[in-house]
């Protein structure tokens, strides 16, 4: 009994694991293939889930593209009007100063007549728009459209809010010369007597105190872009057979493409049907919203097809515009993509079935084979030395991700960015192809850490790390090489035109806005791009020369894609040369200061000298003050710059002629960099006080476009310097766009005429005008003008001629030293005195 009971525990451990194996196998299997079904058909739900998602996302993101471009288009209306009506008064400006300078010398009545029929005919504004010029008493000297208003007076002339029409207009041009309009008019031909905003522009023609206008109705000007955008929609596509529809509020079609909105016996200027427009209404109600509903095949309407569509309101036009896409094509698509899915998983549920199978077999032969105890040890000591394995492998795979990987956006670092680059360049060897290494900077990125905090700053990179990321899907790979910088690699590009495109696509993933903690942020990028083979074939030099030509696209204009070059890379290289040697040249004093006279309108008197700035570099030559001065304000060495110019020319011109009745002045240029400095003033008097020269022989030199956008910031600077005894000299003065208004705004003492107005007048009738204007006009405001650039005998006579006060150029010298001005003028003060005296005897 004891035998048989051993056997048959024998027999227990032997073939006991066997059935258990197998009975457990079998369960596994036949769970396992439960479960997959399950999961199957859960995972094909969130398939078809999902794509429904994107696909209606698409449409709506779509419409809000458009929404926005809608939106700047109407906001744009009024200005484009302005700007539109100010060039058309420019040009019937220009028209009759050119027919006053050509028939100067006839009576007025006959250069009236031939500036009112050259203007009278000229249409604009698709044929609404004409000019009319009104003298200043309010008499219509001419009128294109009305006629019978030539002779008559509209002083008195109201529009239906009360304005005097006419006198508001002569009230700009006599206040500002020129400037915009806004009135209210019947329209021509109306039978009602509304009247509708007109917006316009007027100018002053000085000769005969007259005032040039034309004026637009901002109804016809919006309706005219209206039906532009109409025709926009009607002929819009994007991607696939993708389409735009607009509608009214009252449900009317106004614009659609190919008939793909409600059939083919649906047109232009039909009502859909009310059931939809209802369904449209109530969406729009809430911003936006999609809509279903059936459209025709065929002009029976036998065959249906049922659309998705997306509608958003225009408000303030009354318009709806939408998209969408056909519900039974997306149908066909979703069962394909399920039925690619469903193989997919049938094949991974054999495969899996089949390695059971074997594992089952397998087990069973081993338990045949051994014995229970040593199987249930080997299985423990297997389980064990399984979980250790998963376990290091697990740690040694994270510690390599972490390697090489960017924490924050998950991003390859620089380090398998290199890598990459160095497999890339391999790959296009084999296949005689070019490979792009574009490294990306996101434009004031630095403003968003500032503004928001680094925090938001952080977060806003890891959103554009995952669009970026996107775009690498598609062939090619990107890194986060530091801070806001990415590096991508494109391989397998058949030219630069490859490289362009895929610039272009990096800079369009940044063009909808990024939305962080309720923010919309705008980012843009500018891009240095280098090109395999063509620029080198190191990838570490590639990478190196991307980042050179991101510093040059930076510095021209940011947003923009630069590709690498020989001629760059010069410039650049120069370019940081200058700057180097520019701080040393300053700490050694190794620049020097020129002095070019500025005689009196005889020229026999040395009034006063302008300081200029000169460098000579060892090994560089002669560098261009425009190019080395543009560097200083750059990297804002121009303070040092600046102070140690003014310093110098102090101290000379003070040596040479100490202060007194007929001391020697002198002239400085300033930059707007060193304007903006609080304490710039309060230096220049601490140098003067410290040298010992007056204030008031010391004329600062400004440029026009220092005002531009910042004339309130820059004005009181300008008066505090005036009140301390600095002169003020307004530099190339008539090539700005308004420099006129500057002279009764700010505290000038001095106006330069640029030089480029005398290389002409000699020879060009208006050049030789406005010399003579500036000159009166300086003479009139009691300020000095000098006119820069005088280089002929003939010059310089004619304008002592002109009685212009002081000149300077080529004719009488070119820019001295110190040493050069004190042996040509050995005396300056003697001199003046003794040009004085004889004067005096003359």
């Amino acid at each position: 009994m004891s035998a048989l009971d051993n056997r048959q525990l024998l027999n227990l451990i032997r073939y006991a694991p066997v059935v258990v194996v197998c009975v457990f196998a079998l369960a596994v299997n036949l769970i396992a293939i439960q479960d997959n079904r399950e999961q199957a058909a859960q995972s094909i739900e969130n398939l078809r889930e999902e794509l429904t998602l994107q696909r209606k996302e698409a449409i709506r993101s779509q419409v809000h593209q458009v929404y926005t471009q809608l939106l700047l288009e109407r906001s744009q209306t009024e200005s484009d009007l302005k700007e539109a009506a100010k060039q058309r008064v420019y040009e019937a400006y220009g028209i009759a100063s050119y027919i006053y300078a050509q028939n100067i010398d006839k009576p007025k009545e006959e250069v009236s007549k031939l500036i009112s029929e050259a203007l009278r005919p000229i249409r604009f504004f698709d044929g609404r728009g004409y000019f009319f010029i009104i003298a200043s008493d309010g008499k219509t000297i001419m009128n294109g459209a009305n006629p019978y208003l030539e002779g008559q007076s509209g002083w008195d002339l109201q529009d239906d809010s009360g304005h005097f029409i006419a006198r508001e207009m002569l009230n700009v041009t006599e206040k500002k010369g020129e400037g915009f309009l806004h009135w209210n008019f019947k329209k021509p031909g109306s039978i009602s007597n509304k009247e509708f905003a007109k917006v316009g522009y007027i100018k002053k023609f000085e000769p005969y105190n007259w005032s040039i206008a034309t004026g637009e109705y901002l109804t016809d000007f919006e309706s005219a872009v209206k039906t532009r955008m109409l025709k926009w929609f009607s002929e819009y596509e994007y991607g696939e057979n993708g389409y735009f529809f607009v509608l009214d509020k009252e449900g009317t079609l106004l614009a659609h493409h190919r008939n793909d909105f409600l059939g083919l016996e649906f047109s232009i200027g039909d009502k859909v049907k009310e059931e939809l427009i209802r369904d449209v209404n109530e969406q729009i109600s809430q911003g936006g919203g999609y809509v279903r509903y059936s459209k025709s095949l065929t002009l029976g309407g036998a065959a249906i097809l049922e659309q998705v569509n997306y509608v958003k309101e225009v408000q303030g036009w009354d318009w709806i515009i939408g998209t969408g896409f056909s519900a039974q094509t997306f149908e066909k698509h979703l069962r394909l993509k399920e039925e690619q899915f469903v193989e997919l998983n049938h094949q991974s549920l054999m495969r899996l079935i089949y390695l059971t199978i074997g594992s089952m077999i397998l087990l069973t032969l081993c338990s045949l084979y051994v014995g229970n105890l040593i199987a249930r040890r080997f299985s423990v000591f297997q389980h064990q030395i399984t979980e250790d394995f998963e376990e290091l492998s697990n740690t040694k795979d994270k510690m390599e991700y972490m390697a090489l990987h960017d924490d924050l956006t998950g991003l390859p670092n620089r380090v398998l960015m290199l890598q990459d680059i160095k497999e890339n360049i391999q790959l296009t060897d084999i296949e005689t192809e070019k490979l792009a290494v574009m490294f990306v900077d996101l434009d004031n990125f630095k403003n968003v850490n500032d503004l928001y905090g680094h925090h938001v700053g952080d977060l806003l990179l890891e959103v554009v790390g995952q669009r970026f990321k996107t775009l690498a899907y598609s062939g090619g790979c990107v890194s986060r090489f530091g801070g806001d910088e990415f590096v991508f690699c494109f391989p397998n590009l058949k030219g630069k035109e490859d490289a362009e495109d895929k610039a272009k696509r990096i800079r369009d993933a940044l063009v909808s806005p990024i939305v962080i903690d309720g923010r919309s942020l705008f980012v843009g990028c500018s891009i240095g791009v280098s090109m395999y083979p063509d620029d080198s074939f190191n990838a570490d030099t590639l990478i190196s020369q991307a980042d050179t030509v991101l510093y040059q696209s930076k510095a021209n204009k940011k947003g923009q894609a630069l590709f690498y070059s020989s001629s760059i890379s010069v410039q650049i290289k120069r370019k940081m040369k200058i700057e180097q040697e520019l701080a040393r040249a300053l700490e050694r004093e190794e620049l020097s200061v020129c002095y070019q006279p500025q005689m009196s309108a005889g020229g026999e008197k040395l009034v006063s000298v302008e300081a200029l700035v000169r460098w000579k570099h060892a090994d560089l030559g002669n560098i261009f003050p425009d190019e080395f001065i543009s560097i200083a304000e750059e990297t804002g060495m121009i303070h040092d710059l600046g102070l140690f110019v003014f310093r110098r020319a102090c101290k000379d011109i003070y040596a040479l002629s100490p202060n007194g009745e007929d001391a020697l002045n002198v002239s400085v240029n300033i930059s707007p960099v060193q304007l903006m400095d609080p304490n710039f003033s309060n230096t220049l008097l601490e140098i003067c006080t410290c040298v010992g020269i007056e204030p008031k022989r010391i004329t600062l030199e400004v440029t026009e476009n220092i005002f531009i956008h910042s004339l309130d910031t820059v004005q009181p600077l300008l008066v505090k310097l005036r009140e301390q005894g600095f002169g003020l000299s307004l530099d190339d003065f008539g090539t700005g766009y308004s420099s006129l208004s500057y002279i009764n705004s700010l505290p000038l003492t001095e106006i330069k005429i640029d030089r480029s107005f005398i290389n002409k007048f000699l020879d060009s009738y208006q050049s030789d005008m406005l010399v003579r204007m500036i000159i009166g006009m300086g003479r009139l405001c009691d300020l000095v003008v000098v006119a820069e650039g005088v280089e002929t005998n003939e010059q310089h006579k004619k304008l002592l001629s002109y009685r212009c006060d002081l000149e300077q150029g080529y004719y009488f010298d070119r820019p001295l030293t110190i040493e050069g001005l004190s042996e040509k003028f050995p005396n300056p003060q003697a001199e003046n005195k003794a040009s004085n005296t004889h004067a005096t005897d003359l």
